[in-house]
């Protein structure tokens, strides 16, 4: 972790606790839905160091048409999901979320004391 993030101040083992709490706590908050997109914006930070890890790490390994032995880059799944987290950091939750109930429950109480 030190050669590819050494610029960050502070111990590498606080950054390395810092990244798991947040996908820990950003990934429970993310899966029922409250607080979406501050937990999205969380795991998109912390899937492009992913990627940033890899591209120094590897490089671009002959992007796009090189041949790898996995078959997929190495930074693909990261920016992948950094997409993804991306788009629910705009859109917010969907209708199934813990967000949506709480906002209808405050948006019903607005309307009646109207």
């Amino acid at each position: 972790m030190k050669p590819y993030f050494g610029f960050l101040p502070g111990s590498p083992e606080f950054w390395a606790a810092v990244h798991d709490y947040a996908e820990f706590v950003g990934g429970a908050l993310f899966a029922v839905g409250f607080l979406t997109r501050p937990a999205a914006l969380t795991l998109l930070g912390t899937m492009m160091s992913a990627v940033y890890f890899h591209l120094s790490a590897t490089g671009l390994q002959g992007f796009p048409l090189g041949h790898v032995q996995n078959y997929s880059y190495d930074f693909e799944e990261p920016l992948l999901y950094s997409l993804i987290f991306l788009m629910f950091w705009f859109n917010g939750a969907g209708p199934l979320s813990v967000d949506s109930i709480i906002y209808n429950q405050i948006s019903t109480e607005d309307e009646e004391g109207l």
